[in-house]
């Protein structure tokens, strides 16, 4: 390894240490950016909110896997494909759940699970093994990119835009728009607390409406009635039902405790020798560095910041930056093995 930078922060102005992402570095061993899903509703394991615990959990799981390859005292353990590794760091989770009672709770409930993805690059010999479950990206020689974004999060975030710009054009400040449109977007048009203005039928329905129409010309081939599922229950009581299932079109995986069907398990296997730098960073960068290092990548964070601070257009989200925090937790890794 001829250089190496990492950066991480948390998207919470007043809590950094609340950070969801964490960071696998093991030199020669293997590398790894992990995303924590951010939680729903308060689910703790611990000391820790269910998606830094899932994160926390999986960086260890990576630890340990990278530490006992080339060991014969642990076959288990050796590398035997992206679909092993992945349901390697699942059992990981379901052992967590295990451990604090909550097994049950998180059968029955799926928002009661925590929840990440993962980027691993692992070196294995003579080749560079990449795994990948969820939207954390990849590049390497500074061209080849691998991130799987998600179809679903644009119908939420499609619900986010129109929410916050049915609310501007009635004259509400930013931050009425921002706490507004969140409400929707994690709630659903459908469950909206009784006596707030989101609540209003009329409102709703014209939401529901706006979005159906803009989601169905953004994403022409996913069917309406996934959508208006996604519309209805928002983030908090309809995206689970999306996660590690194939039947819907709008399908996605994540590691949560619980099975990964294959079709959500993203390889790559390269020649270490034809490898000079790795890069991995999870979805908080919208936009990719111009080059390799911290420096070009948080100049591209910036020039996203300045152009769309609310996420509402050209890098639509289902959060924005507000006076709280910032749109998302966010992690770099770059290694230049030449």
């Amino acid at each position: 390894m001829k250089q190496m930078e990492a950066f991480s922060l948390g998207k919470k102005f007043s809590a950094p240490e609340a950070n969801e992402d964490s960071l696998v570095v093991m030199p020669n061993r293997g590398y790894a950016v992990i995303d924590g899903v951010t939680d729903r509703n308060g689910t703790r394991y611990g000391n820790m909110l269910s998606g830094q615990f899932a994160s926390r959990t999986v960086q260890a799981a990576v630890e340990k896997f990278l530490l006992a390859q080339g060991d014969p005292a642990l076959p288990e353990l050796q590398f035997a494909g992206g679909q092993h590794f992945a349901e390697y760091l699942g059992v990981a989770i379901h052992a967590g759940y295990v451990a604090h009672g909550a097994l049950d709770a998180v059968t029955a409930d799926w928002k009661l699970r925590g929840g990440c993805t993962v980027m691993a690059a692992l070196i294995l010999g003579d080749r560079l093994e990449v795994v990948a479950v969820g939207d954390s990206g990849l590049r390497i020689n500074g061209a080849d990119v691998l991130q799987v974004l998600k179809p679903l999060d644009d119908v939420t975030a499609i619900l986010r835009r129109e929410t916050w710009r049915y609310f501007e054009a009635l004259g509400r400040d930013t931050a009425d728009c921002d706490r507004l449109s969140g409400m929707v977007t994690w709630q659903g048009t459908r469950h909206q607390p009784a006596g707030g203005e989101t609540a209003d039928p009329a409102i709703m329905a014209e939401l529901e409406r706006r979005s159906l129409a803009a989601c169905q010309a953004h994403l022409p081939d996913v069917p309406a009635a996934e959508i208006e599922t996604l519309i209805r229950g928002g983030i908090c009581y309809a995206q689970g039902d999306f996660q590690n299932v194939t039947g819907p079109v709008l399908g996605y995986g994540g590691l949560d405790g619980f099975p990964v069907p294959s079709r959500f398990v993203e390889t790559r296997s390269y020649s270490l020798a034809d490898i000079d730098t790795i890069e991995l960073f999870s979805d908080g960068y919208f936009r990719l560095g111009e080059g390799f290092g911290v420096a070009s990548w948080e100049e591209a964070f910036r020039a996203v910041e300045a152009e769309d601070p609310h996420k509402i257009g050209r890098y639509m989200s289902t959060k924005g930056t507000t006076g709280l925090a910032l749109t998302d937790d966010r992690t770099y890794l770059g290694v230049r093995l030449k």
